[in-house]
């Protein structure tokens, strides 16, 4: 019997005080174990895994293969261009399609097309590897932000740029500047370019854009074939050869038309890749070519070429073009500045 008085006694006994903080943290503790004992492992929040993860190296790899046959428009360059066979590059590809579930080319004898897909896939990867490129090129920190690589159209370059460049690099010894001539405009989204020289009228959306010269067309030859022609209208020069520039195909039929002889049909025509060509075959005595007025100056001063007709037509402009993002690269602000100075000065 007092074992049993002694058994209800402890049952009956209070509860040994606790503060609210250690009864919640009793509380925590059993609904912890509950958690382990009934529903399962504890939540916990997912780790993030960075997009370099996701992408796997044969993916990268494909990916790359992709891009370059994207830019160079077709396997076999692709091929040459990463060291690789056309068979790698193709089977890249199509490891590529498999693994995004569509076609990212249509594919005829000897030419490839992209698809819609193709196209929107290859928006993404040319920015994402010109950014690449760009960040990793400079491993010299400030230096990197010196060196200025420029894409510049090829008459620009020769007939107005390079013989000014001395002049820039002994005032900006510090930049190192790389000039590439290309006949395109260069896309500053996918391409590794600081800036480029185009032509047009400026308006580039999403571009900095600064005017650096207005451009006007007007016939030029040798005096002597201008006196053997007898060219003093445009309907003469249905007597010369026209010198035709092939990235510029429309460049004579529109001053012609502005001119007011559309239809003239001349005697010869002469095709060049280029508007410097076109000035060395008309010194010549070639033909007819069309000068971009200023910048065939120099040989008209010499007298290596004149103006038959005293019609000029304006022809666009010159324009140095960057990204906003690339403002503040030391190498870009002091050549902007050069380019200010230059084209006040003459």
């Amino acid at each position: 019997m007092d074992r049993a008085h002694s058994r209800a006694h402890r049952r009956a006994a209070p509860a040994p005080l606790t503060s609210p903080r250690a009864d919640a943290t009793d509380e925590g503790a059993r609904g912890r174990e509950r958690s382990k004992g009934n529903d399962g492992p504890p939540l916990n929040a997912a780790r993030p895994v960075p997009a370099a993860v996701r992408l796997k190296p044969a993916m990268l790899l494909a990916l790359q293969a992709f891009d370059t046959v994207m830019r160079l428009g077709s396997f076999k360059d692709a091929a040459a261009a990463l060291h690789l066979t056309p068979s790698a590059i193709s089977h890249r590809i199509g490891a590529l399609e498999r693994a995004m579930g569509t076609v990212l080319f249509t594919r005829a004898h000897r030419a490839i097309q992209p698809t819609a897909a193709g196209k929107a896939l290859a928006a993404g990867t040319g920015r994402a590897f010109a950014e690449l490129a760009r960040a990793a090129a400079p491993t010299e920190g400030l230096a990197g932000h010196r060196r200025l690589r420029l894409a510049v159209l090829p008459f620009f370059a020769s007939a107005w740029l390079v013989p000014r460049v001395s002049r820039f690099m002994a005032k900006h010894p510090e930049v190192e500047l790389v000039i590439e001539t290309a006949s395109r405009h260069v896309d500053l989204d996918t391409e590794t370019f600081d800036a480029a020289i185009r032509n047009g009228n400026g308006d580039w959306p999403g571009l900095v854009a600064m005017r650096l010269l207005d451009i006007r067309s007007t016939p030029v030859a040798t005096s002597g074939l201008v006196k053997h022609l007898k060219l003093r209208r445009p309907a003469d020069l249905a007597r010369a050869a026209l010198i035709h520039v092939t990235t510029f195909p429309l460049a004579w039929p529109t001053w012609l038309e502005t001119a007011g002889v559309g239809g003239l049909k001349p005697q010869h025509a002469i095709w060049v890749d280029g508007f410097s060509a076109a000035l060395q075959v008309a010194e010549q005595g070639g033909g007819v070519a069309l000068g971009l007025d200023p910048l065939f100056a120099d040989r008209e001063r010499s007298g290596a070429l004149c103006r038959p007709l005293p019609i000029c037509q304006p022809t666009g402009g010159y324009w140095l073009v960057h990204r906003k993002s690339d403002a503040a690269h030391l190498g870009l602000r002091a050549f902007k500045r050069w380019l200010a100075t230059e084209i006040v000065d003459g």
